[in-house]
Formats: structure tokens, C-alpha cells, sequence
């Protein structure tokens, strides 16, 4: 994903509410900068984010906040389970962080932050990009395990499966499955799903606006509004109708970049 804004110097920078996700990966801040909230922007102090940041499974809602003036932002979002095998790190000390990728990567992140800075076009970023990416898979292991294709399954699938069912079908024990899911997720495998399915819900409303709630609930295999309720104060800090209000004054619904 590129996002790229260009505010007045005189027009106040809108907030942008991000809940919990279940999107691993590396994002790029060529050029501007971010200041993440936590969990309160009027109380919480803020954090600058570095360049280039290697992000872990998010279970907690913070507040975004853009630069001034100009923001630039390439966000590489994994397969489930990839980012543990490019890390070759097990993503338990990654969850709700957003780290400095050249203090887990390496200086050659740094210069891929630089090309992208200076591209002159979109395209060209995106050759940079999968250029790295390419010469960093080439050096991977690229069978596909039974555990990633579990957690891929998870996000494909609007059913859950139970965990036996889950562990079965890794054709390890319950344990084990949970032990090596938290290894490469790092969480559990019923929050992973809890988030997945938050995920769903709130997209489908997002942009299915004229379905109600219970609709919404129902189509995403919630058992009522309620059991969705309180998916949204955990992962997303508040109830479903207010955070869709806070959502639609973040930067893209500002700029009508998105319905």
C-alpha cells in the first residue's frame, strides 16, 4: 500500500483511529514522519516513528497521527507466517511494536528508504521495493508449512474452524500447534481469529454503510451485536458506531480519496 498526502501548511492534520490488524510487515516513511498515540492522543504522549519499522501482529487500537505538509508512506504487508521466516525471529517480542527495521535488518534498509525517497514516480518505488524483496526471498526456505497455511486459511474463511480442528489439520497436538502459531504469529491462534474476524467486520460495514449492525455481526460469525461490541472496545477502543465516526475524519475520508 502507498499513501501519499500533501496538507497545507494552515490545515490541521487529521487523526487516523488504527485498530488492532492482522497485517505483519515493514513500512516505509521516505519522506514526512508518523507520531503513533497510545492509546489517548490528548493524554498519551506521542512516538515519532523511525524511517523504516518492522511492525508485529497489532492487538491494541493507537492513533495515528501525519506530518505537516507532506506524507509519504510504502507499507509491505506478509502473508501470515512469512514475516518470522524473513525475520528468521520468532514474533513474540513483535506484537504492538512498531521497531526500528535497520536495528533487525540491517544498514540495507536504510538504502531502500533513501531510493525511495528520491524515486521520481510511483512505479519506480515499486520496482525498488520488490527488488529488495526479491533478493531477500531468494534467500528463504519457500515450502509453504501446514501452520502457514492454517493462519492463511484463517483469513480466507469466514467459518472458524475449532482448534483441534486447526491442530488436526497441522497434524500436530493442540499444544504443539499453539506453541509454533505463537512462534511465527506472535499470539495465539483464537486471538489471531478474534482479530481476523474483527478485521472482517469492520470492513464489511466500512463499505456496506446502508447494513446494520446486527447484519454485519451475523454475516461475519458473530453470535449477536454484543459479542461484536465488545470485539470493537478491545481491538478498536470503543463501541462500533463511534469508532466509524472517528474513522471518517481520518486523512483519506478528509480527502475523499475513499467512499
Amino acid at each position: 500500500m502507498l499513501l501519499h498526502f500533501r496538507f497545507s501548511p494552515n490545515d490541521p492534520i487529521p487523526l487516523k483511529p488504527f485498530p488492532a490488524s492482522p497485517n505483519q510487515g515493514i513500512t516505509f516513511y521516505p519522506r514526512g514522519y508518523l507520531t503513533a498515540h497510545h492509546p489517548n492522543p490528548e493524554t498519551g504522549t506521542g512516538i515519532r516513528r523511525p524511517q523504516t519499522v518492522v511492525f508485529g501482529q497489532h492487538i491494541n487500537r493507537i492513533t495515528l497521527q501525519l506530518a505537516q505538509e507532506e506524507y509519504l508512506m510504502f507499507d509491505v504487508s506478509f502473508q501470515p507466517g512469512v514475516l518470522a521466516r524473513f525475520l528468521r525471529n520468532p514474533l513474540s517480542e513483535f506484537v504492538d511494536q512498531n521497531i526500528d527495521a535497520e536495528s533487525v535488518i540491517g544498514a540495507e534498509i536504510r538504502l531502500v528508504n533513501d531510493q525511495l525517497a528520491h524515486a521520481s514516480h510511483y512505479e519506480q518505488m515499486v520496482a525498488i521495493v520488490e527488488n529488495y524483496l526479491w533478493k531477500r526471498i531468494q534467500r528463504l526456505q519457500v515450502d509453504l508449512l501446514p501452520l502457514e497455511k492454517a493462519s492463511r486459511h484463517m483469513l480466507a474463511k469466514t467459518n472458524l474452524w475449532s482448534l483441534d480442528q486447526w491442530a488436526g489439520h497441522c497434524c500436530l497436538s493442540i499444544s504443539q500447534f499453539e506453541r509454533k502459531f505463537r512462534e511465527q504469529m506472535g499470539v495465539s491462534p483464537k486471538l489471531f481469529a478474534r482479530i481476523v474476524r474483527f478485521d472482517r467486520a469492520f470492513w464489511l460495514k466500512e463499505t456496506n454503510p446502508q447494513l446494520d449492525w446486527l447484519s454485519v455481526a451475523l454475516q461475519t460469525g458473530y453470535y449477536d451485536y454484543q459479542h461484536l461490541v465488545k470485539d470493537f472496545k478491545q481491538f478498536g477502543g470503543t463501541t462500533p458506531p463511534l469508532f466509524l465516526n472517528q474513522n471518517d475524519n481520518s486523512p483519506e475520508k478528509w480527502l475523499r480519496l475513499v467512499n
